[in-house]
């Protein structure tokens, strides 16, 4: 279980980060500031910050776990939240079953991109404005995250193997994290028949077969990551 607490100013804003929040059983509290200055110091809250200004996400990610949404097409915008230290990324157009995923992951200490931004991404990386050379010289910035969480952790497919659509991906992180069938359907709002027909492509897809297999590459594609010192497997 753990705390959220939501900054933002505009009011119909607001509504819809809470409306997309409310159903989640693992998040206790939920309170909405205008400024992150009000969110309280120590806390233990998942702060979720809607669009901020560089300032804002950098005194943020300084201090508090947090969730970055940002507009879908702000590549840029999704960098700076990444190099700040933003926890999880997602638009604001998220669905609500990535936004809940984005949350448990920060609450356990990992990182998350949502599918949306991870494939804007891959695509300006390697498309076909990568590595032209710029105005005046030398060439072009990467659009891709350098080293760090973001490169590495914001795909979905090996090499050579079928993408996980959305759906999968979430279950696959909730069954990585040790939740059983029923309990991630009930995470995702879906049927437990309908979280075995999907994890079942997922074994297909990865070429996988028990739970073990599945966690590996779980963390593989940065759904959740291995816990240093401690006996849980994975955040």
């Amino acid at each position: 279980m753990f705390d959220v607490c939501v900054v933002v100013a505009e009011p119909l804003a607001r509504r819809g980060v809470r409306q997309l929040i409310d159903g989640n059983d693992r998040v206790r509290s939920l309170c909405t500031v205008d400024a992150v200055g009000e969110v309280a110091a120590g806390t233990v809250a998942v702060v979720v910050l809607v669009d901020p200004p560089p300032q804002v996400l950098r005194w943020s990610c300084a201090r508090h776990p947090t969730l970055v949404m940002v507009p879908e097409s702000a590549e840029g915008a999704t960098l700076d939240a990444i190099r700040a230290g933003a926890r999880s990324v997602v638009t604001t157009a998220t669905e609500r079953v990535h936004l809940w995923t984005a949350l448990d992951v920060v609450a356990a200490g990992g990182f998350y991109l949502c599918p949306t931004l991870s494939a804007r991404l891959r695509a300006c990386a390697t498309g076909p404005e990568a590595g032209r050379p710029a105005a005046g010289g030398g060439r072009a910035p990467a659009c891709a995250p350098g080293p760090g969480p973001g490169r590495d952790r914001a795909r979905f497919r090996p090499p050579g193997r079928p993408a996980l659509a959305p759906r999968e991906a979430a279950t696959l992180t909730l069954i990585a994290q040790g939740l059983t069938h029923a309990q991630a359907a009930r995470r995702l709002g879906i049927s437990e028949a309908t979280v075995n027909t999907y994890l079942t492509r997922i074994r297909s897809k990865l070429d996988v077969g028990n739970k073990a297999e599945l966690t590996r590459e779980a963390i593989t594609l940065g759904l959740v990551r291995r816990r240093s010192g401690g006996t849980d497997p994975v955040t």
